[in-house]
């Protein structure tokens, strides 16, 4: 069955600009292009199964994701975080001890409390138990190389065929991301379509690796350009002087463009 081809609503891009200035007070990190292509990943369903979120802060994707999934029925998101900035590279939160009352007080005013299901705890933890085939698995949680493969490998061996990994922040000052997209997804046969918007780096699972052999190209060009950046992160810490010149410049050479919906659809469409 192609899931992939379930038509996107015909004002889908009136639904995504009303929802930037919905959600543009709500605290979070994600730019605009950014924003817009979270929403077509919870709006098109590649594969059966849930939509999980690894790391929520305030709430800001985990909205994002329960709108648009909902575009396309009834549709829960899942979202992990133990909700007091455990890691080096969570956002600072200040004086407060945890950002579980902005993020309860933020889902009920954007009205999709009834669709997000709350598991306050670490991925790890969650990654124990959990039984549920995965469609969309989204991590924006602790941007550690440790932390980015473990949320990656708890959950790898319950994504469904043609589902969607999209990681965050692979484009900014940290190993995690960058390091799990090159060594578990560029080099997996496993992962075919692939690319970036913004700094969400983001790839197709299939269980038949010969479908990732088509994009051997696509693959071998984003591995080459972001094996450049991954020296940078591991060895100069923190990334100064010439030497975030030079990654800043081998970042400048990774496409990561706005994409359009119906080309990314058909980019991920089972043939």
């Amino acid at each position: 069955m192609n899931f992939a081809t379930a038509n996107l609503p015909d004002d889908f891009d009136e639904f995504v600009e009303d929802l930037l200035a919905k959600i543009d007070s709500v605290e979070g990190y994600l730019a605009p292009n950014e924003i817009r292509f979270l929403a077509l990943l919870g709006a098109v369903k590649t594969a059966p199964g849930e939509i999980l979120e690894i790391g929520s802060f305030k709430g800001k994707s985990t909205i994002i994701l329960a709108k648009a999934a909902a575009l396309q029925g009834n549709a829960t998101v899942h979202a992990v975080d133990p909700m007091i900035a455990p890691s080096e590279t969570d956002p600072d939160l200040g004086d407060d001890q945890s950002s579980f009352p902005d993020f309860e007080r933020n889902i009920t005013e954007h009205g999709v409390s009834e669709r997000i299901r709350l598991h306050q705890k670490f991925s790890h933890e969650l990654a124990e138990n959990w039984e549920l085939p995965i469609r969309l698995l989204w991590i924006d949680g602790d941007h550690t190389y440790e932390g980015t493969k473990r949320d990656f490998e708890g959950f790898a061996d319950h994504l469904s065929d043609g589902a969607i990994v999209a990681i965050h922040d692979v484009l900014h000052e940290f190993e995690g991301g960058v390091r799990v997209f090159i060594e578990n997804i560029l080099l997996s046969p496993n992962f075919g379509a692939c690319g970036f918007v913004g700094s969400i780096a983001w790839a197709q699972f299939h269980k038949d690796p010969g479908v990732g052999k088509r994009f051997r190209d696509q693959k071998l060009m984003l591995y080459k350009r972001l094996s450049r950046l991954v020296p940078f992160l591991v060895f100069h810490e923190p990334l100064t002087g010439m030497a975030k010149k030079r990654y800043k410049l081998y970042r400048s050479r990774i496409p990561r463009a706005a994409v359009k919906p119906a080309e990314w659809i058909g980019c991920v469409e089972k043939k």
